[in-house]
């Protein structure tokens, strides 16, 4: 396995590395895919699917999805080179076995990279070569209601903020262990979990570069617990009106995790979301709360260790409306706060953390632009969406931001001022999406572009743009 990290110049001289025949060849996969798809099946005919072709046993189904998405920064605020530019290509083929209410599964990826520069901020977000991401079978416990889950799995909770199978990343969030699920008569819902974490390997910059294979595997070090309940209608027949559609979600996550410099750390984390859900016509809303807790015991010095605490918050609200209108237009206004550290009080850790969620749907794409999360942020915006044609989707969303804590770092970016005398306002940006479903459940081609106009740590603005398509089969 190569650990060696070529320079820049290195990888332009390579006879591989060709960044500008990148954008090509990201048209030319779009063009294929588009080919294929609308020469198999018309707009509004039904979508075409491996199992089609594949004259397989009772219970046995095979599906799969090809994407590739080619994304440039240019004037990066996050550390590394400030421009860059990556092709990534995933493939995953996803099989299933149903008999006697049991469901076997194994999915594979094959994540990779094209064309990245050896000082950017490639990793394992972009990369996972060739590995299992499922492998579980799902037992009915006297019926459907009521399922165990065991072995290794992705999945959703809630609003995906904390835990989520990414959609725009490259790669995704794997668990080994088991997950209960239980669903009364009245939709009410409880799910038990108790995993280890699966870290995705080879983590280092230059495995990473030449898209290197390692087994990724978790350990006993790393455990992850939650219990999460879900109220679909607590409110149903109650008011006569609108919050009879209101949704509730109540959760307890608890991550631990012991390492060579962490000798202990835990943080407990408890929420609570309500929302009433997008309708044409009407005002829709969400609001989630959460709370950590916890405490760590790391490394400093050898025989000398640290001791402290962790308490940290995070908050969210969204007001929208939907008009009633074929474009289904949509504006909402949404807040977002997630604390920071503050260095006065170098015991207690203060920043948010956002566990295994994901963050593309609300500070824009991650990938090589990724500079925002829900630690040490506060940002009021601005979203719009709408369907000029069915098949063709429409997102605007303009943020501006600020850190929570003037001597934390500001998201992913890893760059902070201890002295504090930053300005704690960080810039604005625009950040702007299309979705063309070219043959509906097969082929969906999306392009988009984000321009920021940062403030404290950079003053030259910065431009992300990506284009990609993916085919599901």
């Amino acid at each position: 396995m190569s650990s060696t990290i070529r320079s820049n110049e290195d990888r332009r001289n390579h006879p591989h590395a060709a960044p500008a025949c990148a954008p090509m060849l990201t048209a030319v996969a779009i063009a294929c895919l588009t080919f294929f798809a609308l020469s198999s099946h018309a707009a509004d005919s039904s979508a075409w699917r491996l199992d089609d072709s594949l004259d397989l046993p009772e219970g046995f189904s095979v599906s799969g999805a090809f994407r590739s998405r080619f994304e440039n920064a240019r004037n990066s605020v996050r550390r590394g080179t400030p421009n860059d530019q990556v092709l990534t290509l995933r493939t995953r083929i996803d099989a299933k076995y149903v008999n006697n209410g049991r469901v076997w599964q194994v999915e594979v990826m094959d994540a990779r990279q094209q064309f990245a520069d050896a000082d950017g901020i490639l990793g394992t977000g972009d990369v996972n070569a060739l590995d299992i991401q499922q492998a579980s079978v799902k037992l009915d416990l006297g019926s459907e209601a009521t399922t165990l889950k065991l072995g290794r799995f992705t999945t959703d909770y809630g609003s995906r903020r904390l835990i989520a199978r990414p959609i725009y990343r490259n790669t995704f969030n794997a668990f080994d262990g088991f997950e209960f699920k239980h669903t009364a008569r009245s939709g009410n819902q409880v799910s038990v979990f108790a995993t280890q974490p699966v870290q995705r390997l080879p983590a280092d910059k230059g495995s990473v570069l030449e898209n290197d294979f390692e087994w990724d595997k978790s350990s006993n070090n790393r455990r992850f617990y939650g219990v999460f309940t879900t109220q679909p209608a607590p409110l149903a027949g109650r008011t006569g009106g609108y919050f009879d559609r209101l949704r509730t979600e109540v959760y307890y996550f608890s991550l631990r995790e012991n390492s060579e410099t962490v000798l202990n750390s835990t943080i407990e984390t408890l929420g609570a979301r309500a929302e009433v859900r997008a309708q044409p016509g009407q005002f829709d809303f969400e609001i989630e709360g959460v709370l950590q807790r916890g405490d760590n015991t790391r490394l400093i010095a050898e025989g000398s260790a640290s001791h402290g605490d962790h308490r940290a918050e995070y908050a969210f609200f969204e007001l929208g409306y939907s008009f009633d209108i074929p474009s289904r237009l949509r504006v909402l206004f949404e807040f977002d706060y997630g604390s920071g550290n503050d260095l006065g009080t170098p015991q207690r850790q203060e920043r948010f953390n956002q566990l295994f969620g994901v963050t593309a749907f609300a500070y824009g794409p991650t990938g090589f632009y990724g500079v925002f999360n829900a630690s040490n942020i506060i940002t009021p915006g601005l979203r719009a969406s709408f369907n000029p044609v069915p098949t063709l989707n429409l997102m605007a969303s303009y943020r501006h931001f600020w850190l929570a804590d003037n001597l934390d770092s500001l998201g992913r970016t890893k760059r902070s001022d201890p002295s504090g005398v930053t300005d704690s306002y960080m810039g604005q940006h625009l950040d702007l999406r299309a979705r063309w479903d070219v043959s509906p459940l097969s082929v969906r081609i999306e392009v988009g572009a984000v321009f920021y106009k940062p403030k404290g740590f950079q003053e030259r603005n910065s431009i992300f743009t990506y284009g990609g398509a993916e085919l599901t089969f």
